[in-house]
């Protein structure tokens, strides 16, 4: 497929292939290495200097152990209870961690004028399905049980995340529905892991997220264990609880192999009865938001995601 990138991320990716032209496939690196040159690429490519009123780590319970958590106070809000955004960073349940994704979650939680709490779940292989899964649900439903005391208004709590992050989002909202949680937003989510897409047989290679990669993620996450890739908890769209998740926007990319399977997803989800927006962006790759210091057309989309975000909690 000919690809017709935004020009300033075809100007990258042409950087990128020129800088190191025999560069190893991400499935060949140790996964220790792999999880350091994604924070190192994602902190060169992030919009840096952006200012929130206040950022903190702290430590919440979990299934097994604390889970670490990164606070961020949006700039201009007013004191008292906020809402709140519960991110996951995505990195295929095997990478990523709070550093790859604080300059997006500053600008998150800026845009939106909202609280955001960011989460530092167990990975694979390490800590395979489902212990990612075990972690979001546990974190999130502890900021709605303890939100007076974290300064949180407890009627306006969405989740959100990218990529796994999103597959996470998604099923941790299925899980508490939307009589504990106002909203979901939803980037590049991985949402059905049973089917092979258009997007998926499309851009099987010369895109970020390849097919070998994909493979990569999904056996070390669910595969060596053998778990079916149709339970829910894998595969959000299989949920039988669709009609009980809080509203929603999904977004996806032109050139992301999960693009068919996001829009999928928001299809199932209005099916249901619940109130979605969508929003492919044009030339972009997955990972986009994670390039919004690089590419312009990225921090505009992440403007506008936070944008949707705010609205839905002030409602």
């Amino acid at each position: 497929m000919a690809l017709e990138l935004d020009p300033e991320l075809e100007a990258l990716m042409a950087a990128a292939r020129a800088a190191n032209p025999n560069r190893p496939h991400s499935a060949e690196i140790p996964v220790e290495a792999f999880r350091a040159g994604y924070v190192m690429l994602s902190q060169a490519q992030s919009l840096a200097g952006v200012v929130c009123r206040s950022i903190e780590d702290k430590s919440i319970p979990g299934p097994a152990g604390d889970i670490r958590i990164r606070e961020y106070v949006p700039v201009n809000v007013p004191q008292g209870p906020l809402p709140c955004l519960v991110f996951s960073h995505g990195g295929g349940f095997m990478i990523g961690d709070l550093e790859s994704h604080d300059s997006v979650c500053r600008q998150l939680a800026n845009g939106a004028g909202c609280k955001l709490i960011a989460l530092d779940y167990r990975l694979a292989p390490e800590y395979p399905f489902p212990a990612a899964v075990e972690d979001v649900v546990a974190a999130v439903t502890y900021i709605c049980d303890h939100a007076a005391e974290m300064e949180i208004d407890p009627g306006r709590i969405a989740v959100g995340g990218d990529s796994a992050g999103g597959n996470l989002s998604a099923v941790v909202a299925n899980t508490l529905g939307a009589g504990r949680l106002k909203f979901q937003l939803l980037i590049y989510p991985s949402t059905d892991m049973t089917r092979e897409t258009e997007s998926k047989r499309a851009l099987a290679e010369g895109v970020i997220l390849d097919k070998r990669t994909l493979e990569y993620f999904h056996q070390y996450y669910y595969g060596v264990i053998g778990m079916d890739p149709a339970d829910e908890r894998i595969s959000p769209i299989m949920s039988g609880n669709l009609a009980g998740a809080p509203p929603a926007h999904v977004v996806t990319a032109q050139y992301d192999p999960l693009r068919d399977e996001g829009k999928a997803y928001a299809d199932a989800l209005s099916a249901a009865g619940v109130a979605v927006t969508y929003h492919c962006y044009g030339g972009l790759m997955h990972n986009f938001i994670q390039q919004t210091g690089v590419v312009s057309s990225t921090r505009k989309a992440v403007d506008e995601m936070a944008g949707i975000v705010g609205k839905a909690l002030r409602v």
